[in-house]
């Protein structure tokens, strides 16, 4: 019966692991993912002439939007 419970608590602390490394990976594809987009926003806005008030909404979104990536690094 010892052994049992041994396994099981072996058995939660793997699966918690494999939990948590599956996150991270999801994670680092939706850094990428943010990254890509980001690039793309950056390539538009060179290539548009978009107005100043424009340039600094879309600044402020992208602003925003990397706050949020940087707290779910964290």
């Amino acid at each position: 019966m010892k052994t049992f419970f041994q396994d099981e608590f072996m058995n939660r602390k793997l699966l918690s692991r494999a939990v948590k490394e599956i996150r991270k990976d999801q994670l680092d594809k939706t850094i990428d993912e943010i990254n890509y987009l980001n690039e793309l926003q950056a390539h538009v806005l060179s290539r548009c002439d978009f107005t100043d008030s424009q340039n600094k909404e879309l600044y402020f979104i992208k602003k925003v939007n990397n706050a949020k990536r940087q707290n779910l690094q964290a």
